[in-house]
């Protein structure tokens, strides 16, 4: 019986994650790697940290501290996730303790805030009713409790899957979807003149 030819493309197993590969070899001392991660990953946690704060100043000096719990983290590091995953939940733990330990939770700031979309024109520069809805969609994102707005960031701004983000924040899968549906409500009330039809 002859054999059937043999075929180039056979299924591998799925590729490792780079940037776990990354944080293996940080978890042995090596700080080029540690440099590489911190390049690629920066301006995401700035983002988060930022959206979730509204502050410019402290977001910088939270995503410093992100990176130095990383770093110290790093002999106990396990692979059992993305790295993405394992950070996001060191920034996630972050911000909400940081919202925990003020007096009041303030208000996302309106001015140089690109909530919706990072690389957006100078507010002035938009129209009224633009600048009326973003400044709608901040305030509507400001009054969510801190759970329920974290899950909307790392969802909306981050494009994290309902599994990364039940694992950053620490909670099950249902319990996201959960959040997520009361934000989103809790947005579109806040939100219903924008919505409604003329």
């Amino acid at each position: 019986m002859k054999k059937p030819p043999a075929t180039a493309a056979q299924p591998s197993p799925a590729e490792p994650d780079p940037d776990t590969l990354l944080m293996l070899r940080v978890r042995d001392d090596d700080m080029q790697a540690y440099s590489l991660l911190v390049e690629r990953f920066q301006q995401r946690v700035v983002n988060i940290v930022f959206r979730y704060t509204g502050d410019r100043a402290g977001a910088e000096d939270l995503a410093q501290e992100v990176f130095i719990k990383v770093f110290k983290a790093r002999q106990s590091y396990q692979p059992v996730a993305k790295f993405s995953t394992w950070l996001f939940r060191i920034a996630t733990n972050l911000c909400l303790n940081e919202i925990r330990n003020r007096k009041h939770r303030p208000n996302l700031s309106l001015d140089d805030n690109p909530l919706l979309d990072p690389g957006q024109a100078d507010p002035t520069e938009l129209e009224t009713s633009r600048q009326e809805l973003v400044q709608a969609v901040r305030k509507a994102l400001d009054a969510l409790p801190e759970n329920q707005r974290m899950a909307v960031v790392l969802n909306k701004w981050e494009d994290q899957s309902y599994e990364q983000i039940a694992e950053a924040m620490g909670l099950s899968v249902q319990a996201v979807k959960s959040l997520l549906f009361r934000a989103r409500a809790a947005m579109k009330e806040g939100l219903e003149e924008f919505l409604s039809p003329d």
